[in-house]
Parts: structure tokens; C-alpha cells; sequence
């Protein structure tokens, strides 16, 4: 069943420079009651057994296209940002992220 991962809910917005909103999750296709993934294992589990599209990042960035050089990312639900979601965004363009609840009136 569709549904929020068992670990956390991460939120992803993209705010393009012209104001468009782009938002991602990390839902899954097959949602677990349970995260499946034992502690230290990486994140192959969340794409084989949960089927996850990807970390909010990354999905944000694929609903924005290029519309993402330039654009500011807002990741809430999470304490930070992986490693490869980091250098994901800025290869992508995205000028700065922040993590913790999007600014209210943030553009």
C-alpha cells in the first residue's frame, strides 16, 4: 500500500527563482509497518523492499527539472541532508537548503 515511510516523513520544496513550488516525499509503494533497513545498512531497502522513488530530494529535483539552477530547497521532517542529496541539489543548481520548517513567506 502507498503510504509515508515507517522512518520518517521527509517534505522537500523547491522554490524555483520565478516562485514556482515543487514539493517531493519520500512516500513509498509498498509502505512497511516497520523500516526494514537494520541499523548501518545503507538505503538500498527503501528502493527494493519499500519502493521508494527516492529521498524528498531527489524526487523535488525531478518534479522541477531545470527549473531547479537557482532555486532554494526547504527539507522538513529530518534533521539533515544525506550526503548524496547534498551534492545532488547543488550539481543540480539549487543555490542553498536549510533544514527544519520552510520560512513562512520564505520565496
Amino acid at each position: 500500500m502507498k503510504g509515508p515511510c515507517a522512518k520518517a516523513t521527509v517534505t522537500c520544496t523547491l522554490v524555483a527563482a520565478d516562485g514556482t513550488r515543487f514539493v517531493g516525499t519520500n512516500y513509498c509503494e509498498a509502505s512497511q509497518p516497520t523500516c526494514p533497513r537494520l541499523p548501518g545498512e545503507d538505503y538500498a531497502k527503501c528502493a527494493s523492499v519499500c519502493r521508494q522513488a527516492g529521498h524528498a530530494e531527489i524526487v523535488a529535483l525531478r518534479l522541477a527539472g531545470s527549473k531547479a539552477r537557482g532555486a532554494r530547497a526547504y527539507i522538513e521532517g529530518h534533521t539533515y541532508a544525506c550526503r548524496d542529496c547534498q551534492e545532488t541539489l547543488f550539481a543540480a543548481g539549487v543555490s542553498s537548503f536549510s533544514v527544519g520548517p520552510r520560512p513562512q513567506g520564505a520565496e
